[in-house]
């Protein structure tokens, strides 16, 4: 278990704690390890090595701290700090690997926390669905896209036409990015007419 958490900067005992209990730069090299593991064995079943759908609970232990709004300045600052590190570590590829393992619902508040975001990425997230039993998926879906949206509008209209164009975009995907788009629009038709009502 030592060699999964690369052990530099921590206490020796982080390694043998449960995820939950490790500090956030252990869970951080954690997540990478184990990313790097899952992309190095593609096509193999090799013991010990995540699925996508075993390490989602484990990226989500690690995001759940990091949604504050309103909380106190220090509380923000180790949010920020828990993300920071995670992005030191993870790497390109594994920060690929991480958008696509991860939960829809986890998407917004992983972005929300990059610095910039990449087609290639905005592709990825762009092709995440909800779950069926998800009541609310209209919400969820445009969650999303205001998401990418905050990053960079023009990577949003460039990944939504690669998606469009492919043959694995979600169903119902033009419907959903155009009825966002509508609303985007009376946002800002709205705003231009009542620039205090914000």
């Amino acid at each position: 278990m030592a060699d999964y958490c690369g052990g530099k900067g921590g206490k020796w005992f982080e390694n043998y704690l449960p995820f939950v209990a490790k500090s956030p730069v252990i869970q951080a090299q954690w997540l990478s390890v184990h990313l790097t593991r899952m992309m190095c064995s593609e096509g193999r079943e090799i013991s010990g090595v995540l699925s996508r759908d075993e390490i989602k609970p484990y990226i989500r232990l690690f995001l759940e701290n990091c949604d504050i709004e309103h909380g106190e300045r220090d509380e923000k600052f180790a949010a920020d700090t828990r993300v920071a590190a995670l992005f030191d570590v993870i790497g390109e590829k594994n920060l690929l690997l991480l958008i696509e393992c991860a939960d829809i619902y986890d998407i917004p508040k992983l972005l929300k926390h990059m610095t910039c975001i990449t087609k290639e990425q905005t592709i990825i997230a762009l092709k995440k669905v909800p779950p069926l039993y998800e009541k609310n998926s209209l919400l969820i879906i445009d969650r999303v896209f205001q998401a990418i949206r905050e990053k960079s509008i023009e990577q949003l209209e460039a990944g939504a036409a690669v998606v469009l164009a492919s043959k694995d975009a979600p169903g119902d995907f033009a419907n959903n990015y155009a009825r966002f788009k509508e609303i985007m629009m009376d946002e800002h038709l709205l705003g231009i007419l009542y620039p205090k009502a914000r």
